[in-house]
């Protein structure tokens, strides 16, 4: 039996003290308990590569691939991990490219989001205010995905002691502490230590409890590949991961890093080196990840069986690990230390950038507000969408991360206004075409796919609306362009 005293114990700890050391340091510096609006949005745009790199790539892999991910690729086969590998490729190619555009015009402006940036560059406030309402209803869903994950998560390690609505109703007060009293530098210093401690508690946990059942990893595979073949194969045991949904759903997942929470990662960098020791930190760590899943996937079939729910596997995996004794106690505390954190820093983050865009794109081109008021009405925002996600969170998918899957759907409409916005045949009637055509085609895919269980042309629903916002884009740019440039 766990002893659930200690480890929350430890874990309410870990979390007081983090936030302490935040609240403390920023007190020597500017004598102050609060943040103010620079603090709370971007941390000062005072962080170190190492720290910046970190809070990046937490908030990029956040709950849906510490927890949701290895649970689909239980419940789906490998497929699920190669769709996430063309996230990457295409997804980070597109942030080096387009982070030093984003960096460079933050450290040339005051600005504070990313849709600060591209209603500037396109002169116009009501695209602002389209892209700010755009990412708040896309980004709940992801919100969501952090309390599902970490209320399934608890659910398992505690064999049921504490119930999902228990967990994700505590998870909802540790969100709410951190982004009122933190801001975004409490964000980014949580990022790196469960980053520490989720590397930790998942690479050592793994191979303990290989060790413990003695079993190898590669020995794992093998035996794996013999006896469960349809697990490693792209269609996976159920046919779910065809080369066409592969493939598109990597696409339209490339959606997650035009999110704000990410770009304003971008926007805290000094240097453009910066930028790209984040991104090759991020694929570095997706590697080793990726490494982790698939052996932890794997123990879950040999030690737990196929019938677990996918979305609690992991947590199953790490009570099993805790009741072996002192050593798998404190490796699945670790864990458990480390998805808390990620789950709470993505949540927060995501609810600053939502605040971010609401007061700054929407609230203040229209009504002169002062700085601290601006904070003030982003943390009632923010506490809105919490409680909204929070409810979402009670009926969660058989899969939570169709919760991530379907929030970069609906930010990937954007993908080509953002990437253009200083392409000098940017258009703003193109960006509103595609973005609204997209949208629409959107919802209407989307509502087939779940009224009739069928996609078209067996590609995710947001393939087709993706490829229709581009291709509605530049022809529309390229068709009104006027020779001057002037726009």
């Amino acid at each position: 039996m766990i002893n659930l005293g200690l480890v929350f114990g430890l874990t309410a700890l870990y979390f007081t003290v983090i936030l302490a050391v935040v609240v403390y340091s920023r007190f020597v510096q500017t004598k102050r308990l609060l943040p103010d609006l620079d603090e709370f949005f971007l941390a000062g745009k005072k962080l170190s590569p190492i720290i910046l790199a970190a809070t990046f790539a937490a908030s990029y892999f956040s709950t849906w691939t510490v927890l949701g991910l290895p649970g689909m690729v239980y419940a789906q086969g490998m497929g699920a991990l190669y769709f996430v590998y063309i996230i990457d490729l295409v997804g980070l190619f597109a942030v080096l490219w387009l982070g030093p555009k984003f960096m460079a015009y933050a450290q040339e402006h005051r600005v504070f989001s990313p849709v600060e940036v591209i209603s500037a560059a396109y002169s116009s406030r009501k695209l602002g205010i389209l892209l700010s309402v755009i990412f708040i209803v896309f980004l709940m869903p992801y919100i969501s995905l952090q309390l599902v994950g970490v209320g399934k998560f608890i659910e398992g390690y505690t064999a049921g002691q504490v119930n999902y609505v228990t967990s994700v109703g505590s998870m909802l007060v540790i969100v709410l502490i951190y982004l009122f009293l933190g801001g975004m530098r409490a964000v980014a210093y949580t990022d790196i230590i469960q980053m520490v401690a989720i590397l930790i508690g998942v690479g050592f946990g793994l191979h303990y409890l290989l060790m413990q059942n003695d079993l190898s990893y590669f020995s794992l595979v093998s035996e794996s590949g013999k006896s469960l073949p349809d697990i490693f194969s792209a269609p996976g045991p159920f046919g779910v991961w065809t080369l066409p949904m592969v493939i598109s759903t990597g696409l339209v997942s490339v959606g997650i890093l035009f999110q704000p929470h990410l770009l304003t990662r971008t926007m805290m960098a000094s240097k453009g080196r910066d930028i790209k020791i984040l991104v090759f930190s991020t694929l570095t760590v997706r590697i080793v990840m990726s490494f982790f899943s698939i052996g932890l996937v794997l123990a879950a079939y040999k030690l737990l069986g196929p019938e677990l729910e996918s979305n609690a596997m992991m947590g199953h995996i790490f009570e099993m690990m805790a009741s072996t004794g002192t050593m798998g106690l404190v490796l699945s505390t670790l864990m458990l230390m480390g998805a808390l954190g990620a789950a709470m820093s993505t949540a927060d983050s995501l609810l600053i950038s939502i605040g971010q865009v609401a007061t700054r794109d929407i609230v203040r081109p229209n009504i002169k507000v002062q700085p601290h008021t601006q904070i003030l009405i982003s943390k009632g925002i923010m506490l809105l969408v919490l409680v909204l996600a929070f409810l979402t969170g009670l009926n969660p998918p058989k899969i939570m991360v169709d919760l991530g899957i379907y929030s970069g759907a609906g930010c990937a409409l954007l993908i080509p206004t953002i990437l253009c916005f200083r392409w000098k045949c940017r258009s703003l009637t193109a960006s509103f075409v595609s973005i609204l055509v997209g949208l629409v085609s959107l919802i209407a895919l989307a509502g087939y796919k779940f009224a009739t269980g069928d996609t078209l042309f067996g590609m995710h629903a947001g393939f087709v609306p993706l490829v229709l916002s581009f291709a509605l884009y530049f022809s529309i740019s390229l068709f009104t362009y006027e020779r001057d440039g002037k726009k």
